[in-house]
Parts: structure tokens; C-alpha cells; sequence
């Protein structure tokens, strides 16, 4: 995707739309949230040196779980949102800001940061339910 807040809107709603057929509305809403509040921080805050570095964004869709990887552009400051995400409870709920990273760290099951095919990649997890009929032998 492009490093514009304009392309947000594009990459997370193809991406609610991919994820929509294996995870059930709730998990949907979280990547969703997870998704737009990601890719804002990455374009605002990454402080990467070439403006016109593209955010590769990689679905994943595995057995239990579906990640999906957000790469950081060139040249950004690595930056791993768990050693910065307050507790929600903790933001002033009048702030304007403050609660994207514990939104993030609230709403995705599990969540990794490191270097992944030589950048740094920002991975996002959200656990399949097993549908309610699951293992019955009927």
C-alpha cells in the first residue's frame, strides 16, 4: 500500500472483506479496528526517510488463525507498539488520542514484532472460532 493516510480506508476494507469468509463478525470488528489503527500509527509516527516507501501488508490464513503481516517501509524507526501500549483504562476517556496502540493490544490475539525477511514486521493474530456444531459426529 502507499504511505497515505488515504490508502488506509482501501487496505482494511479489502482486507475485512478477505478475512470475512473464516472469522466470525466479532473477530472481523477487531481486525478492523487493529488494521486502521495500525496502518495510521505506521504512516504518522514511523518516521521513515523515503516518503514514497510502500507498507507491505501479507494475509495469512492457517488452520486456528489468521495473521496478517503489516512491514514497516524503508527507512522507518523500529518500533514494537507492546512496549508502548497503555492500559486503556488508564487514558483520559475525554483525550482525543492516546488509546490506538491498547485498542490494538486489546483487540488482537496475539501480536509479534521483529524482523521478518530483512524488515521489521508488525504481526497481528486473530484466532478462528470453531464453528458451534465442531467435532459433533452427527
Amino acid at each position: 500500500m502507499q504511505n497515505t493516510l488515504h490508502d488506509v480506508d482501501r487496505v482494511v476494507v479489502s482486507l475485512k472483506q478477505d478475512v470475512g469468509d473464516v472469522l466470525d463478525d466479532m473477530a472481523v470488528a477487531r481486525v478492523e479496528i487493529c488494521l486502521a489503527e495500525a496502518l495510521t500509527n505506521v504512516i504518522k509516527h514511523a518516521g521513515q526517510s523515503h516518503p514514497d516507501a510502500l507498507i507491505d501488508v501479507a494475509l495469512h490464513d492457517g488452520e486456528g488463525a489468521v495473521s496478517i503481516d503489516l512491514f514497516d517501509p524503508d527507512g522507518a524507526e523500529p518500533f514494537d507498539l507492546r512496549d508502548h501500549a497503555p492500559d486503556l483504562d488508564a487514558v483520559d476517556p475525554m483525550a482525543e488520542s492516546g488509546r490506538g496502540l491498547g485498542l490494538i493490544a486489546q483487540c488482537a490475539d496475539a501480536i509479534t514484532y521483529a524482523r521478518k525477511d530483512g524488515r521489521f514486521c508488525l504481526t497481528l493474530t486473530f484466532n478462528k472460532t470453531p464453528s458451534p456444531h465442531a467435532g459433533d459426529d452427527q
